[in-house]
Order: C-alpha cells, then sequence, then structure tokens
C-alpha cells in the first residue's frame, strides 16, 4: 500500500511532467487592428478573434471574421506572410471569397506556407463596402 507522503510526492513529480510537456507557444500579443490591411471601409465585416500560435515550426492563424449587419455580406480576403524583419516571407496568395449572412461569424484557419514566415497581415476587402463605390462589382450603375 502505498502511504499517503509517497502519493503526495508522486502527485508533485505527475504535476511537473505535465508543466514540462512542450505546447505550442502563442506569439507575442498584437492587437487584432495591428494585423489587418483593410482595402476601403469595412462598415459591417470586421475580425472578432485572433489566434496565432507557432508550433511545428510553422505559423498558424485561426480568425474569426464577423458580419454584424443583417443583410449578407461578401468578403475577399488574403494572408501576407512576414519574415522576422518584415518582410514578404511568400509571394502574395490569391484572394479568397466568403459570404457571411446577417450577423454570422465564420471562423477559418489557414497555415504559414514557410517556416520563414514569422508575423501576417490579413487583407481584406469588400465590394459591398467602399472599395467599388459602394455597391457589388457586379452590379450595373
Amino acid at each position: 500500500m502505498i502511504s499517503a507522503h509517497c502519493k503526495s510526492i508522486l502527485g508533485g513529480v505527475l504535476l511537473a511532467a505535465v508543466l514540462a510537456l512542450p505546447v505550442a507557444a502563442p506569439l507575442h500579443a498584437d492587437t487584432i487592428e495591428s494585423k489587418l490591411d483593410r482595402l476601403g471601409k469595412l462598415k459591417y465585416l470586421k475580425v472578432s478573434d485572433l489566434k496565432a500560435v507557432s508550433s511545428g515550426g510553422l505559423l498558424k492563424i485561426q480568425a474569426t471574421f464577423e458580419n454584424t449587419d443583417n443583410t449578407t455580406q461578401r468578403l475577399y480576403y488574403r494572408f501576407k506572410w512576414l519574415d522576422k524583419d518584415g518582410f514578404n516571407a511568400w509571394d502574395d496568395e490569391a484572394w479568397k471569397v466568403t459570404e457571411l449572412i446577417g450577423y454570422q461569424k465564420q471562423a477559418i484557419q489557414t497555415v504559414a506556407p514557410t517556416p520563414k514566415a514569422t508575423d501576417f497581415r490579413i487583407e481584406m476587402q469588400s465590394p459591398e463596402q467602399g472599395l467599388f463605390g459602394g455597391r457589388a462589382i457586379d452590379s450595373k450603375p
């Protein structure tokens, strides 16, 4: 039978072992705003949550886009990957598009294409909100 003293020591050893396990380290605490490049005015679209970790030598990002209006909004976005000196670490990505219905939140995840990418920016634009004169690209004047 194990004594209470031995159980206490064993519990301490297990706790120390768990705390010593390697975990993905969060990146330095920047504001969400500092990571966004808006192309035009985005009145109803925003990034409401942003997480970034470096794991396995690659930067992993999760961004939550939010539509704060009751109408469907189209969002174009792409990630710009930067090296430790703030220079581009990779070629520009193609634009991705998503539609958010009224008051919808949508989380997207991505992984940096190279270990050289230690930072990022999210470029965002919306044809419904100012970049194209406040009207959709395919609408007629």
